[in-house]
């Protein structure tokens, strides 16, 4: 029963997952958010804190809740959406750089974010 249970709620999670994923990547960047080094995404989702000063950079989906935001969703876990790779644990990468939260980094391989 318990392992039932357990199941039913990993592929509740895994679905809620792709739901957002999907809902993510069909949001538009648009010039305006862009010029002002943010991202369009869902307002609900935008760490807090982070949301642009200026709203309705994001225009043509301002409708669908979506505004310009100073950082990543917080419903976004891929690694390579926060700018990171999928490294070998064995590979260097500094610990403040490691981002635990990534759910596409198969195995035991870690996200390392990448900085310029």
């Amino acid at each position: 029963m318990k392992f039932t249970v357990l199941v039913l709620f990993l592929v509740a999670v895994v679905s809620g997952n792709e739901e957002d994923f999907r809902i993510i990547d069909s949001i538009i960047q648009e010039q305006s958010c862009i010029a002002v080094g943010g991202i369009c995404t869902v307002a609900a989702d935008c760490p807090k804190g982070h949301l642009a000063e200026r709203q309705g950079l994001c225009p043509t989906q301002r409708k669908q809740g979506i505004d310009c935001c100073h950082g990543v969703s917080m419903k976004e876990t891929r690694c390579l959406k926060h700018g990171g790779v999928c490294t070998k644990p064995e590979e260097y990468c500094n610990p403040s750089l490691v981002f635990d939260g990534a759910t596409d980094c198969e195995g035991n391989l870690k996200c390392c974010i990448m900085t310029i």
